[in-house]
């Protein structure tokens, strides 16, 4: 039985309670209940021969008892048990008691397994009794209770011979998608797809198979997002695989928002023997509002943030705490991305993360907003601009869309390393697999999931990050069907991505004339104050003789002078606001209308601003790209920016030319013929 149809079998369980819970309450039955089932297959052949040693000191003191119990654990390779001796199907033989039994059966297991059933049901942590009964309690009342329990005995078989953990977790978080479908909610937040999780772990872990070789070596990974710990297993499978050491020590460290995935985490990795620092490794909590693994630091971390999630607003206390970390030493020293997406505060939160000593790799997974949004001088420029000036960025990847069950939109592969090799200073690899000969076709639709990424697919985009040069594929063009000769990896300088943002300048260009006109139209106007004293001066000028006949700027304040009006600098802008009349046709403004040697007044309204490439003269680029079409402006230098941005799209454009009005017909015709036979 695959992943998916094991997935199937539990979901198709909701049926029986189907009338008991909206769409949005069936995962607190269905995932707990699937915990417990999973638990109580891993203990099956061993909790007779532990309940049997267990007996023989039942009299003796507790101190003693949980001694001897961590000892049995220990010996049978577990981390958890159950001391009431029941099971989920031995509460079948008392469909009477089956309430009272089941609590009791809950209240016999070990510490570890209670924290993480109380993330089910939000529960008060300092009870000692867990109680579940948001579980199981509208279950009894309905009779439902017992055939719940019945059916996951008699279709789910959890036993870890059949099923491995990794497929376990993969079943979890099928059953978490089906649950976020069925209520319209988001699933995305919660499952990477299997495929893309290896992927981004081997090009995070690539290159540093040598390291894994070193005796004694321990590695630690970490996921500031862990949803249900994929990333986490996986890594650690792909370092002891790539070693060919089972034994090799690999630290896993997460936390995460969710209670629900959190739990399944948990329980996932009590069930692969990673309980002696549990408590100490994975942490439940908001990262950007409470960073649990403060001063921590790691070899790997791997991430799929949330995309798009505000936070800014909805969790006043994690604003709060995101802007007293954008300081000088804070997580997000860098800047801050705009409030509506908090995916580049993740990446930050990770590079503040990573070992200076021994190194740090860095895999995550974003849209394509943290590549162009923000202009220079942003949070988000500023990111990206901290990302080159720290010699981080070390690859981007472009995958095809339709490969995440909540999102069609197009996602990006980066990975980040602070030890890089010498010939990778100041480079990064751009790789554009976002081709169908990357993907293989799902038979079946998974939410937005139409396509998956195919083992030749990852193991071409692996050998091409390896490979670090540029790389030249056949690909299909989808409208014509042929295949084409494209460039699908670009190796590129930092400089090729920094800009400097110039300020450019037109002058103002006045007309003046029937200025009496429009001084009486302003006396119209109820909001004008015509005996207020700063607007007397444009009474005066409107009074004067011969005010009315059209001149320039220079012209019409040379006349007001000729007839001895004085006027403030104050006055001369408010002069210029009411009566003068932009046309491009007329003189240039300057600050000083009866000196043409000063500075042209600019123009507002044609205030414009030019991305100079940073391997580009400025000087050079002004004479050659603006002087040709508007020899009248000139720069502000004073307002320049530097920015970064990453046009993935445009670096691997490609110009075809548009098909002639010929062939255009041609099919036309064609397609008419075919009609009418």
């Amino acid at each position: 039985m695959t992943e998916q149809e094991l997935a199937n079998v539990i979901w198709d369980i909701k049926e029986i309670i189907r009338n008991l819970y909206d769409d949005a309450e069936v995962e607190d039955v269905i995932l707990p209940f699937t915990l417990l089932r999973r638990l109580d297959c891993v203990l099956d052949e061993h909790r007779d021969a532990i309940m049997k040693e267990m007996e023989a000191i039942k009299d003796k003191p507790i101190v003693m008892q949980n001694i001897k119990l961590k000892s049995l654990l220990k010996q049978h390779n577990l981390t958890f048990f159950n001391s009431s001796g029941l099971s989920l199907e031995r509460l079948l033989g008392a469909p009477g008691q089956i309430g009272a039994s089941f609590q009791t059966y809950l209240d016999g297991f070990t510490d570890n397994v209670k924290d993480i059933l109380a993330n089910f049901v939000h529960t008060d942590t300092e009870s000692e009794t867990l109680d579940l009964s948001p579980i199981y309690s509208r279950l009894e009342r309905h009779d439902k209770l017992f055939s719940v329990i019945q059916l996951f005995v008699q279709r789910a078989d959890l036993h870890p011979e059949k099923v491995s953990n990794a497929m376990m977790g993969t079943v979890f978080e099928i059953v978490i998608r089906r649950s976020k479908e069925s209520s319209n909610t988001k699933a995305g937040q919660f499952y990477t797809p299997r495929e893309i999780v290896r992927l981004l772990v081997s090009l995070t872990m690539c290159g540093k198979e040598s390291e894994l070789y070193g005796v004694g070596r321990a590695f630690s990974i970490y996921d500031p997002c862990c949803g249900t710990g994929g990333m986490l297993t996986a890594g650690r499978e792909y370092l002891q695989e790539v070693s060919g050491r089972k034994d090799l020590k690999v630290y896993l460290y997460g936390q995460e928002l969710n209670e629900k995935t959190y739990a399944i985490c948990k329980s996932d990795l009590l069930m692969k023997g990673e309980d002696q620092n549990l408590d100490q490794q994975l942490f439940r909590g908001d990262t950007l509002g409470e960073d649990k693994l403060e001063g921590k630091t790691f070899n790997f971390m791997l991430a799929n943030p949330p995309f798009g999630v505000d936070w800014g607003g909805k969790k006043p206390a994690t604003k709060e705490q995101v802007l007293r970390d954008n300081r000088p030493g804070g997580r997000f020293e860098a800047g801050l991305p705009s409030t509506n997406d908090g995916s580049l505060l993740f990446l930050q939160h990770m590079i503040a993360k990573m070992d200076t000593q021994q190194g740090s790799r860095i895999g995550i997974v974003l849209n394509g907003s943290p590549l162009f949004n923000g202009s220079a001088g942003s949070g988000w420029s500023n990111i990206r601009k901290m990302l080159l000036d720290r010699n981080l960025l070390d690859c981007i990847v472009a995958l095809p869309k339709n490969l995440f069950y909540g999102t069609d939109i197009a996602t990006y592969l980066w990975i980040l390393d602070n030890k890089r090799p010498a010939n990778r200073k100041d480079k990064v690899l751009f790789i554009n697999a976002a081709h169908a000969e990357y993907t293989k076709l799902l038979q079946k639709n998974l939410g937005k999931k139409r396509y998956e990424i195919s083992p030749s697919g990852a193991s071409d985009i692996l050998a091409i990050y390896r490979e670090y040069v540029d790389a030249f594929r056949d690909i299909v063009y989808e409208k014509t069907g042929e295949i084409e000769r494209l460039q699908v990896a670009k190796l590129l300088d930092y400089d090729d991505f920094r800009y400097t943002t110039v300020a450019t300048r037109r002058p103002l260009r006045y007309w003046f004339e029937n200025i009496t006109e429009k001084y009486l139209a302003l006396c119209e106007n109820e909001a004008f104050d015509a005996d207020s004293k700063k607007n007397a001066i444009l009474k005066i000028v409107s009074e004067v003789e011969g005010i009315d006949d059209k001149r320039s700027d220079s012209d019409f304040f040379a006349f007001l002078k000729s007839k001895k009006v004085k006027y403030t600098a104050a006055e001369l802008k408010l002069l210029r606001s009411m009566f003068g009349v932009i046309d491009e046709e007329a003189p240039e403004v300057h600050e000083k209308p009866l000196d043409k040697n000063s500075d042209c007044v600019a123009d507002t309204n044609l205030n414009d601003t030019e991305k100079v490439p940073q391997k580009q003269d400025i000087n050079e680029y002004f004479e050659q790209e603006v002087l040709p079409y508007t020899p009248d402006a000139w720069m502000d230098r004073s307002k320049d920016k530097l920015g970064v941005e990453f046009p993935f799209t445009r670096i691997f454009y490609k110009y075809r030319p548009l098909r002639t009005a010929e062939a255009i017909m041609a099919e036309l015709n064609d397609l008419d013929d075919s009609i009418n036979l």
